[in-house]
C-alpha cells in the first residue's frame, strides 16, 4: 500500500500521532487509507446535500475494512455566477478542484480515491485530479437537477426560468404569466427558484 509510507516504520511515529489525534486505532494502521473528495458547499444546489452522500461512503468504506478520509473541493455555481464578472472564476476553478485532489491524495499517501462531484466544471476537475494521482478510483455523483412543473403539467426547470428573463426584457412575459413561475422545487434538494418579477 502506497499509505505505509505514511504510517509504517520507527520513523513514522510523528505521522502515526497525527493521525490518532484524528481518531485512528493501533488496527487501523494495517488498513487502506481511502481518500473522499467531496465537492459538498452550501451555495451550490447541486451540492449542499452531498455531506450526506459522503457520511454514507464513509459509512461503506469502513464496512469494507478501509480507512475513510474525506476532504472538500471548491465549487462554483454557473449560475449564480452568471451575468457578471463572477463568470470569470468558473473554468479556472476546474484547474483549482483537480490540483486540491492532487495535493491531498499524494501529500497523504491515500491509496485509493472516492470523488462525489455535480456539475459541470467541478465532475471534470475530479477527473483531471484522479488522472494525475492514478489511484483505484470511484465516481458516485449527485445526479441531475430534476424538472419542477407548472399547474398545468408542464416541465419547468432552471434554463426555462433563464429564458424567462429574457422574455421579461422583451415585454413578453405579463405579470399574468410570470405567477405561473412563482415557486417551482428540484424534487431531490427541495431548491426554490423565486419567480421573475411581473412587468409593470
Amino acid at each position: 500500500m502506497r499509505s505505509n509510507e505514511v504510517k509504517k516504520g520507527w520513523h513514522r511515529a510523528p505521522h502515526r500521532s497525527l493521525f490518532r489525534a484524528v481518531g485512528l486505532k493501533d488496527e487501523d494502521f494495517d488498513k487502506p487509507f481511502i481518500g473522499v473528495a467531496n465537492s459538498y458547499t452550501d451555495i451550490v444546489p447541486g451540492h449542499f446535500f452531498l455531506k450526506k452522500y459522503g457520511e454514507i461512503v464513509k459509512d461503506e468504506i469502513r464496512k469494507c475494512g478501509c480507512v475513510p478520509f474525506e476532504f472538500n473541493t471548491i465549487g462554483v455555481d454557473d449560475g449564480i455566477a452568471m451575468g457578471h464578472d463572477g463568470m470569470l472564476y468558473s473554468l479556472p476553478s476546474r484547474e483549482l478542484i483537480a490540483n486540491s485532489v492532487e495535493t491531498m491524495m499524494n501529500a497523504h499517501k491515500l491509496d485509493a480515491l472516492i470523488c462525489i462531484p455535480n456539475c459541470d466544471k467541478i465532475t471534470p476537475g475530479m477527473v483531471m485530479g484522479a488522472l494525475r494521482v492514478n489511484v483505484p478510483t470511484i465516481f458516485v455523483t449527485g445526479g441531475p437537477m430534476r424538472a419542477g412543473h407548472l399547474p398545468d403539467g408542464t416541465p419547468i426547470d432552471l434554463a426555462t426560468v433563464f429564458e424567462g428573463v429574457g422574455k421579461f426584457e422583451k415585454g413578453r412575459l405579463t405579470k399574468s404569466n410570470s405567477t405561473n413561475w412563482s415557486v417551482w422545487r428540484v424534487p431531490a434538494g427541495e431548491v426554490v427558484a423565486e419567480c421573475l418579477p411581473p412587468i409593470v
